[in-house]
């Protein structure tokens, strides 16, 4: 193909650019595998961020409660 390029583009400077194809190439297949992981590492800190925000309304006054039941518990005993 490099070849064929240099044959049909005057400026096009033949096989000096070859090196330079393959490493855009390859970085733009490495971006697109990285960009895959990125995609679930977000997808997952928003799930987290549900869960920890879920589980902190769930919790609500759960060290005042643990007061009173120790509290009540002394009342008792």
């Amino acid at each position: 193909m490099i070849t064929e390029l240099a044959n049909l583009l005057d400026d096009f400077p033949g096989p000096a650019n070859q090196t330079w194809c393959f490493t855009h190439i390859l970085n733009l297949v490495v971006k697109s595998i990285i960009r895959q992981f990125d995609l679930l590492n977000a997808k997952s800190d928003k799930i987290l961020d549900e869960a920890s925000k879920e589980l902190l309304s769930l919790a609500g006054n759960i060290e005042f409660e643990e007061e009173e039941l120790e509290r009540r518990g002394g009342e008792d005993g």
